[in-house]
């Protein structure tokens, strides 16, 4: 069955990992939504790019009006997120965090969900369906950080895991039960929830939080993939409102 799905920061670490991924599946249209960037800015085989501004509600809905007419809207995933990395001369000191960056990752890897939810819904909601089929599917990406606080130590400098990042993702977590259980058997609402992925980290930082892993290790990037496809697909159906958690069992202790 031919699927149309949308990925918000399709340029990021797991955004564009899953495009690609999703893409080698004919029957799916890939929609990147991302800021501006010179990394995908034209058609490539059933990959799309639609530069957006997530944030911007007037922009969210002139773009998915072009995106609904031209391609339908079958999935969203909610991949979009402001991570600061860690720099010991940042200073995250809870009793001095800034209200500016607060509301800067509020608005991004919160609210952005919430407005792209909300715009795909009302065209999800808008196709016929079988008694049984979900009408359109919302995957929200969290982190293991929405679910466990995180351990300061790992960083050992001076260096403070922001605060707004946690809470944003612990809201994901619940937006995707809310819409679950507001919407019931007509949009499937699910969570993916990974833990952290090998990149340019440290060699200290990459060691302190592979001691907290019980698989001892970091995600490969591709290691995500299984279950993108899997929550995509109509075997995860009975998942409604539940949150996957793949963490290397990290969450565990």
């Amino acid at each position: 069955m031919k699927k149309t799905i949308l990925i918000s920061g399709g340029h990021g670490l797991l955004g564009s990992e899953f495009a690609s991924f999703l893409s080698k599946d004919e029957n799916n249209t890939i929609i990147i939504l991302d800021l501006p960037s010179a990394k995908v800015n034209k058609f490539v085989k059933n990959i799309y790019f639609y530069p957006i501004d997530i944030t911007d509600e007037i922009d969210i809905q002139y773009t998915f009006r072009h995106i609904y007419k031209n391609h339908g809207i079958d999935i969203l995933i909610n991949c979009a997120a402001y991570n600061e990395q860690p720099n010991e001369n940042t200073d995250n000191s809870f009793e001095t965090y800034s209200l500016e960056k607060w509301n800067k990752t509020m608005a991004v890897n919160l609210t952005g969900a919430f407005l792209l939810s909300r715009e795909c819904i009302k065209y999800m909601l808008k196709k016929e369906r079988d008694f049984n089929e979900y009408k359109g599917t919302i995957i929200n990406i969290a982190s293991d950080l929405g679910i466990i606080a995180p351990d300061h130590r790992i960083y050992n400098s001076s260096y403070k895991k922001p605060v707004d990042y946690c809470v944003s993702k612990a809201g994901l977590i619940y937006l995707t039960k809310y819409i679950a259980s507001y919407y019931g058997n007509r949009i499937k609402s699910v969570c993916l929830s990974p833990g952290s992925v090998y990149t340019n980290q440290s060699d200290e930082f990459k060691e302190n939080l592979e001691n907290k892993i019980p698989l001892n290790r970091l995600a490969k990037r591709d290691e995500y993939n299984g279950a993108i496809k899997f929550l995509c697909s109509s075997d995860s159906d009975y998942m409604q409102g539940q949150n996957l958690v793949m963490d290397g069992g990290r969450t565990i202790w």
